[in-house]
């Protein structure tokens, strides 16, 4: 199912670093536990638009580097 990413929504804020102490995963796949990373907070907008959801995003420094926005 296609989905978009809203960045710039209500509730919404940008990459701000935190330590992560349970096991997530990062905007590239890779597990996180017990490290420093980043994270925002988006809109994920399903399908036609009529349903969205508030998801939290984790990222390394790395990842950060090399992900495309689009």
């Amino acid at each position: 199912m296609d989905y978009t990413i809203i960045t710039d929504g209500a509730d919404c804020y940008p990459w701000m670093e935190t330590f992560v102490m349970w096991p997530r995963k990062s905007i590239s796949g890779a597990p996180l536990f017990w490290t420093k990373a980043y994270k925002r907070r988006v809109w994920v907008v399903w399908g036609t638009g009529f349903h969205m959801e508030p998801e939290t995003q984790y990222a390394t420094a790395f990842d950060l580097l090399t992900y495309e926005d689009t």
